[in-house]
């Protein structure tokens, strides 16, 4: 019998917030008057319920944070973010990454599948003992005024770039809290709700996507 191939994703469910969107206000925070443009974009994201200006938006924030930024001073700091995130109690929750050993131990193959770029989340996990088999991440690439990104490991693209790398979704548990993630949820065997907020189930409940759930 073949081991469980167990997906889980990063953000909301093995940290408690999302890493990626705090770590650019971070860098926008070295150069505070890049913050200007961002404000209503950023307001505007905030309240908006549509997924895919809430993907572009991000971009576009992601875009004016790492401007100038090559990739050796990038991956520096996504490391090193990551290895302090993933050092803090109040950013893991601490009930996951006991899920995760346990089924790791029992068998398991773990896939970790997450829109936080991949060497942040490598650092993150590495530091917070999260054992894994294989990481789908977002990933940047260098350009002439910035990093910028290069798959955006989000949504749709999440499920297809876990296709690619030969994962079998239908015979998979799926772990989530985010209704961006539905397309994954939707070929997924099963579904678990860690961290799910009432919108997000409710908003599963819509789709006719059955789920259970965890604290």
């Amino acid at each position: 019998m073949p081991a469980p191939v167990i997906i889980y994703d990063l953000d909301g469910v093995i940290t408690t917030r999302d890493t990626f969107t705090v770590f650019t206000a971070g860098q926008l925070c070295r150069r505070p008057l890049r913050l200007i443009p961002t404000v209503p974009v950023t307001v505007r994201r905030f309240f908006s319920r549509d997924e895919e200006y809430r993907r572009t938006s991000g971009l576009f924030i992601a875009g004016i944070a790492l401007r100038g930024v090559d990739d050796r001073t990038f991956g520096r700091r996504a490391t090193d973010y990551g290895r302090r995130v993933g050092g803090s109690r109040a950013w893991i929750r601490s009930s996951t990454v006991d899920r995760i050993r346990r089924q790791k131990e029992q068998g398991a193959t773990i896939v970790i599948a997450t829109a936080t770029e991949r060497r942040l989340a490598a650092a993150l996990l590495e530091t917070a003992g999260v054992p894994y088999d294989l990481l789908s991440a977002t990933e940047f690439t260098e350009s002439p005024t910035g990093m910028q990104v290069a798959d955006h490991r989000l949504g749709e693209r999440k499920a297809e770039s876990l296709r690619e790398l030969g994962v079998d979704l239908a015979h998979a548990e799926f772990v989530t809290d985010s209704f961006t993630d539905l397309p994954t949820a939707r070929e997924a065997g099963s579904v678990v709700l860690i961290g799910a907020s009432v919108r997000t189930r409710r908003q599963f409940d819509n789709r006719g996507v059955r789920y259970s759930m965890e604290p």
